[in-house]
């Protein structure tokens, strides 16, 4: 534990690290629990035929 404090960018490195790991399972999270499409039907009006 010594030598984290010794060589302070280990810490930066070790936090940035953590946070690419944090931000990789909430995007996997959110791709494995995708919300389903809804599909949308547009119907053109009497003003656009």
């Amino acid at each position: 534990m010594k030598a984290f404090f010794q060589h302070p960018a280990t810490l930066v490195t070790l936090a940035f690290l953590l946070l690419i790991g944090a931000w990789s399972v909430i995007v996997t999270t959110a791709v494995k629990h995708r919300a389903d499409s809804v599909p949308v039907r547009v119907e053109a009006t009497e003003a656009n035929k």
